[in-house]
């Protein structure tokens, strides 16, 4: 996509700043109400992403008819959005108040340990939001953020990240960066549910369908001798739960290929257990099995899209 001019650029910055102070101006729930409803518009005038949504939700969870849960997936979209901003100007005590913690011996258990921490989510319920884990828990986390090639938009983006108390790592050196981070015994987080480069990817079995994932979470732990959590964040009657999962040690899954894709079947298959559960809080409007060309391709030819998927890997 061709980038905008730098006069464009300034009023995209301008527009955005007035929004997000016109947004902490609102009280909380005009606030929701408003967005939401702005998502149920483009849930009506974006058929590319409500088809998406729609085919991968029969292909995976075997529905005949998901527009209801299409829609809500859409008006969530407002939810995060108002949540990221409204989250990063309140203070620990009322993100507190706002989000209940599950499973924190799970967490007490690993510190406990000494090593190196890979905390692992998903797109699931609001995981801009899962970035206040530092302040809720007292607990150092750092997570790695790409950054945006207009600085102006960037400062904006990093303005709400920085105030949830998480250390932003800049994406220079990648891998290598969080592998010392966690050989030093810290805690770093990741978002594993992404197919990664085409050139880097490996399948992982999600719902029966062979899904291409970004080997480095995997990768990263193993060299990182860490520990790996599973957590994420799902909104249930307005509250956010935080659901902190056993860790495993990925010591214990050796070293080499097969270490990898044993790991990052772990990984996937634990998100995959959180979305069965809560189907409406995924962020179905990614095309995750499939390349976004590769399922135009599909609708455009009325393509069997469940068997598509399961011959993809044999095309790799």
């Amino acid at each position: 996509m061709r980038p905008l001019p730098p006069f464009l650029r300034k009023v995209r910055y301008r527009v955005l700043r007035a929004a997000i102070r016109f947004i902490r101006l609102l009280p909380y729930s005009l606030a929701l109400n408003v967005f939401r409803f702005l998502g149920m518009i483009a849930y009506l005038v974006d058929p590319f992403h409500r088809k998406i949504a729609g085919i991968q939700m029969r292909a995976a969870l075997g529905l005949h008819n998901p527009w209801r849960i299409v829609l809500k997936v859409f008006m969530n979209q407002g939810d995060i959005l108002i949540d990221m901003i409204k989250y990063a100007y309140m203070s620990t005590e009322e993100i507190k108040a706002k989000i209940i913690v599950e499973g924190k011996e799970h967490l007490d258990e690993a510190l406990a340990r000494g090593k190196g921490l890979l905390l692992f989510t998903g797109h699931i319920g609001n995981w801009e939001t899962l970035s206040h884990f530092s302040r809720i828990l007292n607990v150092e986390f750092c997570i790695m953020a790409e950054v945006r090639e207009d600085p102006l938009l960037e400062s904006i983006v990093d303005d709400i990240r920085s105030r949830s108390g998480a250390t932003i790592l800049p994406p220079k050196g990648k891998a290598l960066m969080l592998i010392k981070e966690l050989r030093k015994g810290r805690t770093i987080g990741m978002v594993v549910d992404s197919r990664g480069e085409l050139k880097d990817q490996l399948f992982c079995p999600i719902f029966g369908m062979p899904a291409p994932t970004n080997p480095a979470p995997a990768f990263i732990a193993i060299k990182g001798d860490a520990l790996v959590l599973p957590v994420y964040i799902v909104k249930l009657h307005g509250t956010y739960h935080i659901r902190i999962l056993k860790a495993v040690d990925a010591a214990d899954y050796g070293e080499g290929p097969g270490a990898i894709q044993a790991l990052s079947d772990f990984m996937q298959s634990t998100l995959a257990s959180a979305v069965e559960r809560y189907p409406d809080q995924w962020f179905w409007l990614y095309s995750r099995w499939v390349r976004r060309s590769d399922m135009r391709s599909i609708m455009r030819k009325k393509l069997d899209y469940k068997e598509y998927v399961l011959q993809q890997s044999t095309r790799k």
